[in-house]
């Protein structure tokens, strides 16, 4: 297939200080030999021998710079704002492609125009050289459950460029999961439907101890800016106090959050304020019907009352609250 046929794929690589990582990156790009590749790098003004590494793969580039940013979102942030392809992911400084990684990302968006997002699996490297296939991005029986969970594997699921500029850009003041939040946000607005797996693994996802997922504790970080999304997202949709707070008590159990405050935009057409209130209510009525709490449950089910949600799980709580009441 000749070059103009195949659509233009960015790839921006945010860096910082991984000169003994970043020359298998940029390689695992280059020698994917796809014929329209747009390759940006931006780093945050590294102190070791990165700045030597990309000048040696420089005619390969398409464009670098290395000055002080405000940290990985901002570098990303700004790389987005220079791509001019039709699809888009990044590449951290220490991860690497497979091969054919790219032409195979290509040819889905190819087939059909009507895809939005497409995701692979992901091999998970450690520093011991054990290797992990992961199954990368997937999604929930819901849209509601796909948001809740505010999960992507990232470094295997491109987008379009046009769409994820839409939804962007990154949250800078979000350092572990910011791709979740973009990824919330694609959801809130685009729903899950035009979303395409490959069974097949796109990308090395490196594990070492100089790594964000390694060095740091899931509690403090990942899962902090995770329950602080989805408290956000709650209050958004107008639930009450008591569930955004048994949320971070009883589901996360933390008790930092961020306060957010985001302007969400949503598209009712695919997840509307009242489908992610009933589904955080919902959630909330069957854990403590589970637990035997009667007086939660029993204002879980008012609240449901309340939002005139009439449907099977309704009548059965309503049926499972009145046998309690009898038997009590």
């Amino acid at each position: 297939m000749q070059e103009h046929k195949w659509p233009k794929i960015s790839i921006v690589t945010p860096s910082y200080n991984q000169g003994q990582f970043i020359e298998q990156t940029i390689l695992s790009v280059i020698n994917q030999s796809y014929p329209n590749l747009e390759f940006i790098i931006i780093d945050g003004g590294s102190t070791d021998n990165t700045i030597e590494v990309i000048k040696r793969y420089e005619k390969d580039i398409t464009y670098w710079i290395s000055e002080p940013d405000k940290g990985q979102s901002h570098a990303i942030n700004k790389g987005l704002e220079r791509c001019t392809g039709e699809i888009f992911n990044w590449l951290n400084s220490d991860d690497w492609y497979q091969p054919n990684a790219l032409y195979e990302v290509a040819l889905q968006f190819m087939n059909d125009p009507s895809v939005h997002v497409v995701s692979g699996y992901e091999n998970h490297v450690y520093a011991n050289g054990e290797l992990h296939l992961c199954e990368g991005t997937s999604l929930m029986k819901t849209l509601e459950e796909t948001i809740e969970w505010a999960q992507i594997a990232q470094p295997s699921t491109f987008f379009r460029t046009s769409i994820i500029k839409e939804v962007g850009p990154l949250p800078e003041d979000m350092h572990y999961i910011m791709d979740g939040e973009l990824w919330v946000r694609y959801l809130l607005l685009h729903g899950q439907e035009r979303f395409l797996k490959i069974n097949k693994p796109l990308v090395n996802f490196r594990l070492h101890e100089g790594s964000k997922t390694v060095s740091n504790k899931v509690e403090n970080n990942f899962l902090y800016e995770r329950s602080s999304i989805i408290v956000d997202l709650q209050t958004f949709a107008g639930l009450p106090r008591q569930v955004t707070s048994f949320w971070i008590d009883e589901i996360y159990k933390t008790q930092k959050i961020y306060k957010l405050n985001r302007d969400w935009k949503i598209n009712d057409n695919k997840a509307s304020k009242r489908n992610l209130r009933l589904h955080f209510l919902k959630k909330y009525t069957n854990y403590h019907f589970h637990h035997k709490h009667l007086k939660e449950a029993k204002w879980g089910v008012k609240q449901l009352l309340l939002d005139h949600a009439y449907d099977f799980f309704l009548v059965k709580s309503i049926i499972k609250l009145g046998i309690r009441v009898v038997v009590r």
